[in-house]
Formats: structure tokens, sequence, C-alpha cells
């Protein structure tokens, strides 16, 4: 995989630990608790602590779920939580960046702010990048059950990969309860963009499968995911 982002995972979320640690200290230095920087300061943390919170849930049971459920072993766990993250957090993470160069500029690696900013874009990229994993692999496999004709493939493959269906799966798994998100007022999104929502965490999980095992992998991952 990117070794710059297999990098840059591994210290990431150690670091949210750290800027909310450093967060806490600017909190106990605000005497005025009804200050808009104080409440600022309070909402960002109560983000991050939440952020942190889900990170430890995604490693410590989803991971494992999946392994179990699929029969894998993720060589890089971290990405299951980047998977999961969507692109609502670019905002707290710009803010963040602002504050620490204005008010921390020698924390070390204030840098990293910047690039967890597009973590929800990078999710997306690794959805886009198992949608087409899938496509292939159901390709694959409708050849295999000798449905060799276009037309035929094409009204197949519709069927199995429809946000409908990938939504199910996603309710299978709970991925969308463990995404890392700010999301407001999700009671007024309609039924489909729900399932375009769910479908991308199911993409997204399907596109670490392909960088780690291949489009194989992805194969394996779609006859596990039809059997249960």
């Amino acid at each position: 995989m990117n070794l710059k982002l297999k990098s840059n995972l591994s210290r990431i979320f150690q670091e949210l630990s750290e800027i909310s640690d450093i967060l806490k200290e600017d909190l106990l230095n605000i005497s005025d608790k009804t200050s808009k920087k104080y409440k600022k300061l309070n909402r960002w943390l109560e983000r991050l602590n939440n952020f942190l919170l889900k990170h430890d849930n995604i490693q410590l049971n989803l991971k494992t779920s999946l392994e179990k459920k699929f029969s894998i072993k993720f060589k890089n766990s971290d990405l299951i939580t980047l998977a999961l993250f969507r692109p609502s957090t670019k905002n707290i993470f710009t803010e963040l960046s602002i504050y620490f160069q204005e008010e921390h500029p020698n924390f070390l690696n204030i840098q990293h702010l910047g690039y967890m900013s597009n973590l929800g874009d990078i999710a997306e990229g690794l959805a886009l990048l198992g949608d087409r994993a899938l496509d292939l692999a159901v390709t694959h496999t409708l050849w295999e059950k000798g449905i060799t004709v276009k037309g035929t493939i094409d009204k197949e493959k519709k069927k199995l990969v429809k946000n409908s269906n990938l939504a199910k799966y996603c309710d299978s798994l709970d991925l969308y309860h463990s995404r890392i998100h700010m999301d407001l007022n999700e009671n007024k999104t309609k039924v489909k963009k729900f399932d375009i929502k769910k479908g991308t965490l199911v993409e997204a999980i399907i596109g670490i499968i392909y960088l780690e095992k291949g489009v194989q992998g992805v194969i394996n991952f779609i006859k596990k995911i039809k059997g249960n």
C-alpha cells in the first residue's frame, strides 16, 4: 500500500490523544467558562474524545468482528478507522490547524493536522478503489458461473452492487454506527441518500481488502457476505 499513508496513520491516532491533552490544559487556563474561546475548545475536545472512542471501538471490536466473519486478517488495522472517517470531519481539523499555528506553533507534528483534515476525502478515495475492485470481482464471479454476455453481466452485476444491497451489508456489519463524522440533521436524510452513505462505507472496507488481498480477496469477501 502507499507507504506515506501507512507511516502517517501509524502516528495520527496517537497524535489525536496528544492534541486532546493539550486542549485540556488550555481549558484549565481559561478562567471565564462562558467565553467563546472556552466553548470552542470544549466543543473540539468533545469531538476529539468521541473520535478516539470510535477508534478504540473499531480496533477492539469491529476489526475482530470483520476478521472473524470473513476469515481474514488485516495487515494494517488503522485502515479500518480511516475507511470510516467522513468528509464532514474536515472543518474541525482545519480549525484545529489554525488554532495550533497561533497558540502552539512548536507542536512537533502540526503539519499532521492539515493531513487529518483530508482523512474523510482519503476514505472516499478508498471507497472509489473498492467500488472498482467490486465491479471487477463481481464480473469475474459471474464469468466463472457462465454468465458471459455483456448485457446479462451488466444486469446481474447491478443487482449485486446496487446501493440498497450494499446498505444491507453495511447494517449487518454495523459500519454506519461506527463511522467517524460530524453530520447534522440526519433524521431529514432520505432513504436513498442513506443507502448511498452506507454503500460507500462497505466499498471503503472492500478497498482495504483489495489493497491487502487483491481481487481474489474481494471475490472471497463477496462469497462470504452473500452467505451471511
